[in-house]
């Protein structure tokens, strides 16, 4: 009776309602959106060297050079600068009590000082009040002394950038340092190491500024703080000297001009009074004590009143003219009209009544008519006598109107004679009175500028000397130390999650069911780092070198049966032989995104450990573009699958032995010109099915999926996809991008072959522990070594 083969597992069949499935999805889901603190320790562990590296050096170089630097000093002076100019007596204006009220003032103000401070004619002026050109403490051995590193970039980056306007050619720039010194007296070169060394910091919300100075030497620190201070104040005093003394004689020339305009202006007002007969107080400015101006605004009112009333009575007469009389002010409140208007509507309502039960020829209804027309006779008389006494009343507030009219007119025309010459005349008054008092308010200025031009003082106070320093301000060394560790510690950390980031591969299995969603089925280690590490017994090892010497490097054959390299494909084998319910996959395609992935030589190993289960497998080598699978095996590729699908040769006749007992291999054969067509034809799936018939397995090598289609058709025949991944150069983007097209397919995707891993990477520390120590006690003779290790560190 014949043994089943090994090659065959019967799997658990999946739950009938699909709930494995389900959890699947679910674990996927729950493994995107946790936040994964271990992940984020793995990446630091991950990198650690690089962290560390990092971090030693930072703090290294900067603890020698906190111990290697001169120490710097620095003594601040504090000054108190007020808005304004200094007032003498206690006199000041309007105007300058609105600009000291404006908080825009103040803070240009303050800006303008800053600057001032900061110039390079007060720092050149102090350089040579106290000599420091020839100071052995601030020159030194010839060398001006160097102030820090943050102050020396701010200061040069101030000076480039308002260099920087002022640009000229090089003619220009080849003699600016010489008309500097000539202008300040004082080289160029010391001025910016005079600046390199000047703080000015003011006080927030204050009024407050302190002028700083850092040098080598305490006593030389405090002596400049002290000496740019004063020297600032007696700038003040000399800039406001200068320019009182520029006002007081502006104020004594427009004091000429203003006397003699204002002697013009008395003297052509005099000869206009003489002219016109003007008394000086009988005809004011504005002309209200003038007879006839009082007369003119009286008629004024009267004609005002009069237009009035006749605008009233207009209104009263035009409804007499349209036989509303019954609308007139004068007829509604006349006492009688009301009371035979009441009557008449008594009598017709008593008419009204009757006429209802009565013909008209009724002799009480005869009598009532003939009340009624009496009554309304009476009614038309009283309207008639109101209309001729309002018809009167219009006709005379005409007349009055008409009059006024004309007395206004007469007294207007005197008024306006008059008044053109009250208007020179207020022109000439208004004249004088503004030359004198232009001419009084210089006379006060200048008398003003004049004593704060004697007076030497100043609106900038000292509010506390600078003295000299006990202990330097640079370098703090525990300080400096301690912040370059942190930062250098944050940056290495950030560095790192950095570089993690930018890693656009597919690392681990992880990595691969977060981002493709698919199961990893294997991680094979680079061939070239796995080495020859074994776990197998010493009388197997020697065994395996006689085996190792027949194959090529590619093949896991060549590196023993108890390799780390054979281990991962038995693991992709296993995973294989459970990938479907029921029974084993017959076909499997082996495909990657895009070359060089390691699809060929993992497709080739797959095969060897199937065939190593007793089972009969068939590798076909779909590649038609570039085939690789007879180079492993070395075997000839005159003829193979491109002879197969064109029919030229029978299929018994190109599938050639490998040398390793169940495994043949169909190689590719001659190069077609249409590659594409040949694997999408029936042809093709024909001989998949033929060749299903013959072996227990057959596993595909075909193309990548990116560069060509061929791949993506074979996915269609076949019972199910492994996709390869490279972990070292394959971006996670190509390889959603072949999931994609498999998808789209409906290709059967069985999972992702991670290949090429650097199993010495911290990313697969618990592969190499589960690897070199776990399967070590294989080997009897270093079994005992590691249960004596692991009772070790359990008692760690």
């Amino acid at each position: 009776m014949t043994q089943p083969s090994p090659f065959f597992i019967r799997p658990t069949p999946p739950p009938a309602d699909g709930s494995q499935r389900e959890q699947r999805t679910l674990f996927f889901e729950q493994d995107e959106s946790r936040l994964d603190i271990v992940q984020y320790w793995h990446t630091i562990r991950k990198h650690l060297r690089l962290i560390v590296t990092i971090f030693i050096a930072v703090t290294v170089l900067t603890t020698l050079r906190v111990y290697i630097i001169t120490p710097m000093y620095t003594a601040a002076a504090t000054l108190l600068l007020k808005p304004g100019t200094p007032t003498m007596l206690g006199d000041r204006g309007p105007q300058q009590d609105q600009e000291q009220s404006d908080s825009d003032f103040y803070e240009n103000f303050d800006k303008t000082q800053y600057e001032i401070l900061r110039s390079r004619s007060l720092a050149a002026s102090v350089i040579r009040n106290e000599g420091l050109d020839h100071d052995p403490l601030f020159v030194g051995d010839g060398k001006p002394p160097q102030p820090g590193l943050i102050a020396r970039a701010r200061h040069w980056l101030a000076t480039r950038v308002k260099r920087t306007g002022v640009a000229g050619t090089a003619g220009r720039g080849a003699i600016a340092p010489t008309l500097a010194k000539q202008s300040l007296g004082v080289s160029p070169g010391l001025i910016d190491s005079y600046l390199g060394g000047l703080q000015i910091n003011p006080v927030s919300d204050t009024s407050l500024v302190k002028i700083a100075f850092t040098t080598p030497d305490p006593n030389l620190s405090a002596r400049l703080a002290n000496a740019h201070a004063h020297a600032y104040i007696r700038q003040g005093i000399d800039l406001h000297s200068q320019a009182n003394e520029e006002a007081e004689r502006f104020l004594k020339q427009k004091l000429v001009e203003l006397k003699e305009q204002l002697t013009k202006s008395e003297i052509a007002l005099n000869d206009y009074r003489r002219e016109k007969g003007i008394i000086p107080g009988l005809m004011s400015l504005d002309g209200k004590e003038t007879v006839v101006l009082d007369r003119v605004s009286e008629l004024s009112k009267d004609l005002t009143t009069a237009q009035v009333e006749r605008i009233g009575l207009e209104a009263q007469v035009q409804q007499i003219n349209n036989h509303h009389y019954d609308a007139l002010p004068a007829v509604m409140g006349n006492l009688a009209i009301s009371g035979m208007q009441t009557e008449l509507g008594s009598v017709d309502a008593e008419y009204a009544s009757l006429s209802k039960q009565f013909k008209p020829d009724y002799p009480p209804l005869v009598q009532l008519q003939a009340k009624r027309q009496e009554i309304q006779g009476r009614i038309n008389d009283g309207i008639r006598k109101v209309l001729e006494s309002t018809q009167g009343a219009y006709e005379q507030a005409q007349t009055k109107e008409a009059k006024l009219q004309i007395e206004m007119d007469k007294e207007r025309a005197q008024a306006l004679g008059l008044n053109d010459a009250a208007v020179e005349y207020a022109i000439l008054q208004r004249e004088v009175d503004t030359n004198r008092e232009l001419y009084n308010s210089v006379l006060q200025r200048m008398k003003d500028v004049g004593l704060a031009a004697e007076a030497q003082s100043s609106n900038i106070l000292i509010v506390d000397e600078a003295e000299a320093p006990r202990g330097p301000s640079s370098p703090n060394r525990f300080q400096d130390i301690m912040r370059a560790a942190m930062v250098s510690l944050a940056g290495a950390v950030a560095l790192a999650f950095l570089l993690e980031y930018l890693n656009n591969t597919l690392k681990t299995p992880d990595d691969v069911e977060r981002v493709l969603r698919v199961p990893n089925l294997a991680v094979i280690p680079a061939f070239s780092r796995a080495g020859d590490k074994s776990y197998a017994p010493l009388r197997v090892r020697e065994a395996e070198s006689q085996l190792k010497l027949s194959y090529g490097r590619e093949l896991v054959v060549a590196h023993g049966p108890y390799s780390l390299i054979g281990e991962a494909y038995r693991t992709l084998r296993t995973a294989l032989m459970l990938s479907r319910a029921g029974s084993p996959p017959k076909t499997i395609l082996f495909t990657s995104a895009t070359n060089s992935e390691g699809k060929t030589v993992t497709a080739a190993n797959t095969a060897v450990l199937f065939a190593h289960t007793g089972a009969k497998v068939i590798l076909i080598d779909a590649d038609l573009r570039r085939p690789r699978c007879h180079k492993i095996f070395a075997i000839d590729n005159h003829f193979g699958l491109t002879e197969a699908l064109t029919g030229t040769r029978d299929l018994s006749e190109l599938v050639r032995p490998t040398g390793i007992d169940g495994l043949s291999l169909l190689s590719s054969g001659s190069y077609p010109p249409n590659p594409t067509e040949l694997l999408g034809s029936d042809k093709m799936r024909q001989t998949l099915i033929e060749l299903c018939n013959m072996y227990e397995l057959v596993i595909v090598d075909s193309p990548p999926l990116m560069p060509v289609s061929d791949g993506l058709l074979l996915s269609t025949m076949v019972d199910g996809v492994v996709l390869v991944v490279n972990s070292e150069q394959t971006a996670k983007q190509q390889v959603k991008a072949a999931r994609a097209r498999l998808e789209y397919a409906r290709a059967k995707i069985f999972g992702v072959v991670l290949n090429k891993v650097n199993i010495q990477s911290p990313d697969y520390r618990y592969y190499q522990h589960y690897y070199y120590n776990h399967y070590s006690r294989y080997d009897p003779e270093s079994a005992a070594k590691a249960d004596a290790a692991e009772k070790e560190e359990e008692l760690i």
